[in-house]
Order: C-alpha cells, then sequence, then structure tokens
C-alpha cells in the first residue's frame, strides 16, 4: 500500500503541465498575493489575492486554509500534536453556528407572524 506523500506525487505527475515548474510557482508570490517567501528555499507564507493562507516548508510539508471549501488543510508525513486539554466536536451534517439558538430565533421571527 502506498503512503499518502506517494499517492500526491502519483497525482502531480498525472497533470499535464510540468510539475516541478508548478511547484516553483506555487512559492512565488503572485499578483496581489501578500507573504514571507525565502528564495533559496521556497519556504514560506502567503496570503493569496483568493483568500487563502498558505504557510509550506517543503513539498507536501504545510498548511492551508481555504475560504472558499472552508477547509484547513494540513499536509505532514508526520504529525506531532502538543496540548494539555483536548475537546472534539464531531458533526455528520454541516456545521450551523446558531443551532443552539434555532428555536429562540424563529420564536422571535414567528411571535408577530402569528
Amino acid at each position: 500500500m502506498s503512503s499518502w506523500k506517494e499517492k500526491l506525487l502519483n497525482m502531480d505527475m498525472e497533470l499535464e503541465n510540468n510539475v516541478d515548474n508548478l511547484f516553483i510557482q506555487s512559492t512565488e508570490a503572485k499578483g496581489k498575493d501578500i507573504g514571507l517567501i525565502n528564495p533559496t528555499s521556497g519556504t514560506g507564507v502567503l496570503a493569496r489575492e483568493d483568500g487563502r493562507v498558505e504557510a509550506f516548508a517543503d513539498y507536501g510539508l504545510g498548511f492551508r486554509m481555504d475560504p472558499k471549501t472552508q477547509s484547513f488543510s494540513i499536509f505532514a508525513p508526520n504529525l506531532k500534536m502538543f496540548y494539555q486539554k483536548k475537546e472534539e466536536i464531531s458533526y455528520n451534517q454541516k456545521l450551523n453556528f446558531i443551532q443552539g439558538e434555532y428555536k429562540t430565533v424563529l420564536d422571535k421571527l414567528t411571535e408577530d407572524g402569528e
């Protein structure tokens, strides 16, 4: 069974474009991107024009926050987390920030209508 990093490399190899060029371009700030990039290693943090925030230290090692997909992606062959208290919340449905207040809000909206 191949590792996730091998799968990532295989997916990159299937692209019609030159993967090496795409990698080099991904480490460059363009247009209205703002960030810090080490010109020697390509390591950097970028706030992209489309709203994404990316930080990469190596190929396949970094993170991306994407407002379009509402996702936080971590790319790492090894992930180490250090914390004092762990709180886990799982949802099998789309996250609703007013879930607990829904009935109250609905009651307020329908109060005058009835």
